[in-house]
């Protein structure tokens, strides 16, 4: 099977090793064509094709803006922009209809995006089963770079499955996507949202085999930047702790409470041959806004300083900070927390003024160390001491892991709590200070179905589980894509 791939899609890939971004190096139209036979020869040409899933991720249709503070975060009521024909109505009732004028062009990137880094996926996947045994690889190369393809598939569908599928608890028998394993454009149905949960735990089971020994590199140097190898920086791949961090928010989802905490404190737990954690939690995020030693998944962003500029603009009218300080404080309950959570500190975790509230998570200039700057964080250490705090049926250990997380961040202990409603109230203000600009609280709302939260505004009316549910793109259907 011969099929032809850009050359100058190679070259661009070759100049962004390192996992820089490369805006729509898919897109490329090509000049000079190679044989995919001749690409995947080589050891070179696989790790050059997974570094270029890596790069297509960082899309802002995906993680480079709307999976992260964007869209998702929008739809979770986390900023209020001054009114201008730049900014975004945040309190629009179109924002959860869907589909939408309001929202539609931006649901459909998604889903576009989101389906052309799967094929990515399965094209290396085939390539990896048709020639791989061919080629001489690294020792551990072929089982890690297969590795991250089949958890980077899985994690890929399971954020198509939390936007376009059911409330879980709700209907999780109702159709939702199309899970593609294979690279074939071909008239597939959509898939129960259960179904789909099989195929994603199946994916990531089949991950965690392969990067059974992975090397989970996560030095942070901080000289000025030589050529590191293949397997350095680990926490900007999809690593082995971060398939487990994934099979636990997987879990989570599905109510697998047994297995989500599980995996959550196997990744709690997780030690580096000296015996210290592998993972800590960061009390200092004066130089490391992105909370580096907690990174379990990230992406490089190439240029991002320039985006973070544009989008988190204050004086110039942008999409993603707040007119009115006020608003942020509700967010971050500092009637009750107070202000001095680094997560909002003014200068540290926020700029604040009578102007308005701007997020410093993503200004990284005075980042301690060159390799965590332009990182977009998407899967971290404080989740898993939310699940567990979720799942386990001790409630005074469920207190204990909000308060490991609290005092890291410089505010006071929670009382333990005494039911169920406590611990939840509990963990959904962390998710709304913690993740802030990553876009995890909307997937806590609609996992619980929360009908109103934080922000939502008064003139709204009540999210119903259809306003929890993008719209697929009619061209879908055109295509016969679904049926």
């Amino acid at each position: 099977m011969k099929r032809i791939i850009n050359i100058r899609i190679l070259f661009l890939t070759i100049l962004c090793l390192g996992f820089a971004s490369c805006r729509d190096w898919l897109d490329v139209q090509p000049k000079v064509a190679v044989s995919e036979e001749l690409l995947f020869s080589k050891e070179q040409g696989y790790k050059e094709a997974l570094t270029g899933i890596y790069m297509s991720m960082n899309k802002t249709s995906l993680y480079g803006r709307e999976l992260t503070y964007g869209l998702i975060d929008g739809l979770a009521q986390r900023y209020r922009p001054s009114p201008s024909i730049y900014s975004i109505d945040y309190t629009s009732p179109l924002n959860y209809q869907f589909p939408s004028t309001h929202n539609e062009s931006r649901t459909n990137a998604i889903w576009r995006d989101g389906y052309n880094v799967i094929a990515n996926i399965n094209n290396l996947l085939y390539w990896l089963d048709e020639k791989g045994h061919e080629v001489t690889f690294t020792e551990g190369y072929y089982n890690i770079i297969k590795g991250e393809a089949y958890g980077l598939r899985a994690f890929m569908h399971f954020d198509l499955l939390r936007m376009w599928g059911p409330i879980y608890m709700n209907n999780p028998a109702d159709r939702s996507i199309i899970y593609r394993s294979a690279l074939k454009r071909e008239d597939l149905p959509l898939e129960s949202a259960n179904q789909i949960i099989e195929k994603i735990i199946a994916d990531l089971k089949l991950a965690e085999e392969l990067l059974e020994n992975d090397p989970m590199n996560l030095v942070f140097p901080t000289s000025v930047y030589t050529h590191r190898g293949f397997l350095d920086f680990r926490f900007k791949r999809l690593n082995k702790y971060a398939v487990k961090a994934m099979l636990a928010r997987v879990y989570m989802y599905k109510n697998d409470k047994e297995n989500a905490l599980k995996y959550a404190r196997e990744v709690i737990n997780a030690r580096r041959p000296n015996s210290d954690p592998m993972f800590r939690l960061v009390t200092d995020n004066t130089q490391d806004r992105v909370m580096s030693t907690e990174l379990i998944f990230s992406l490089s962003m190439k240029d991002f300083d320039v985006q973070v500029a544009a989008d988190f603009r204050i004086w110039m009218m942008g999409n993603y900070y707040c007119s009115s300080s006020d608003f942020v404080y509700n967010i971050f309950d500092v009637t009750v927390d107070g202000r001095n959570d680094m997560r909002l500190r003014e200068g540290q975790g926020f700029l604040l003024g009578t102007t308005g509230a701007m997020t410093l998570k993503y200004d990284q200039t005075r980042a301690f160390s060159f390799s965590v700057l332009n990182t977009m964080p998407l899967v971290r250490l404080p989740e898993m001491h939310y699940i567990v705090a979720e799942c386990t049926s001790d409630l005074p250990e469920a207190t204990h892991h909000i308060n490991l997380v609290r005092v890291a961040r410089g505010i006071n202990t929670v009382s333990p709590f005494q039911n169920e409603a406590e611990r939840i109230a509990a963990i959904e203000k962390e998710y709304r200070k913690e993740f802030y600009a990553e876009g995890q609280l909307w997937y806590f709302y609609k996992r619980h179905a929360y009908r109103r939260f934080t922000g939502y505004p008064t003139t709204l009316p009540d999210l119903t589980d259809a306003n929890y549910r993008f719209a697929i793109p009619e061209d879908e259907a055109v295509l016969g894509l679904i049926n």
